[in-house]
């Protein structure tokens, strides 16, 4: 009497379960939990979650397949640093415009679009890109549509068939300025000239031609298509018309005559009316003397 009944291990009496609420074969309730812990106990069952062993403040967390997170010395930091720094140098470096690019843009007053491309397309052509500059220099010379012609170029860059500066091109550059050729009907003729066996003696036989012509580009374009099939240049026909460069030159040489034939005959009025006017004058001693006898 007075005594406990047994119970199992693990256990309360039935009346010490009844008085503190719990029921029978039920064990002593744990302590309750924190926020915290509950909170972790959910991350930890949740499937799918990552491992929070080796996050800040998650040190006492452990699970399934949890790793300690690497640990990288000073070399290791410096040399990703490094590499770093090296890879946003070629990055500013590859979107920097070259400087002959952007005074050439400049100069032509080429838009930013214009600008990026031809510049994209000059970094592929390292080993060309200052014969390259000299051809789209003088291609675009005296152009009347710079962008149109710059946008032909880079696309001529993109195909493969864009065609740096050679030693025929620097020699029609000079003819054409000569004989007043655009910069189209110059690099047209270039280009044709490069599949003709004789390019000299076309270019003294189109001399002729263009002298003669007050519209020399548009002459020149369409003697290219016999010039393409490999046909021989005929002699000129036509005389200089007015305007042309023949003509101009004569019209020089008819004033140069005119003038030094209106000087021949100054002199010959000069000498009728009393002598050669190059003649010295006497002296005061001689016409005296000359007086007196």
């Amino acid at each position: 009497a007075g005594a406990s009944p047994k119970c199992a291990p693990g256990t309360v009496p039935p009346t010490l379960g009844l008085s503190s609420g719990l029921l029978p074969g039920q064990g002593l309730a744990s302590p309750p939990m924190g926020i915290g812990q509950q909170q972790l106990v959910g991350l930890r069952k949740a499937p799918g979650l990552p491992s929070m062993l080796g996050v800040p403040g998650m040190l006492g967390v452990t699970g399934a397949g949890n790793f300690p997170a690497p640990v990288l010395d000073t070399e290791s930091l410096a040399q990703m640093r490094y590499q770093q720094v090296a890879a946003e140098y070629e990055q500013i470096k590859t979107l920097a415009v070259d400087p002959q690019v952007q005074d050439f843009c400049e100069y032509h007053s080429l838009d930013g679009r214009i600008t990026r491309l031809l510049d994209e397309e000059l970094k592929k052509r390292k080993d060309t890109f200052e014969e390259d500059m000299k051809a789209l220099w003088i291609s675009v010379e005296g152009s009347k549509n710079a962008p149109g012609m710059v946008m032909m170029k880079v696309k001529e860059m993109r195909m493969g068939t864009f065609r740096g500066l050679t030693a025929l091109d620097k020699k029609v550059h000079a003819y054409a300025k000569r004989y007043r050729l655009d910069t189209q009907a110059g690099m047209r003729l270039a280009e044709v000239l490069e599949k003709r066996e004789d390019a000299d003696g076309d270019l003294e036989k189109l001399a002729k031609h263009l002298e003669r012509s007050n519209r020399p580009s548009s002459l020149l374009m369409m003697m290219l298509k016999d010039l393409r099939e490999g046909k021989p240049l005929k002699e000129p026909k036509f005389s200089a018309a007015v305007g042309s460069r023949l003509h101009d030159k004569e019209l020089r040489e008819l004033k140069k005559r005119s003038r030094s034939r209106n000087d021949r005959n100054r002199g010959g009025r000069d000498e009728a009316k009393g002598g050669r006017h190059d003649k010295k004058k006497p002296s005061a001693a001689t016409a005296s003397h000359e007086r007196k006898h």
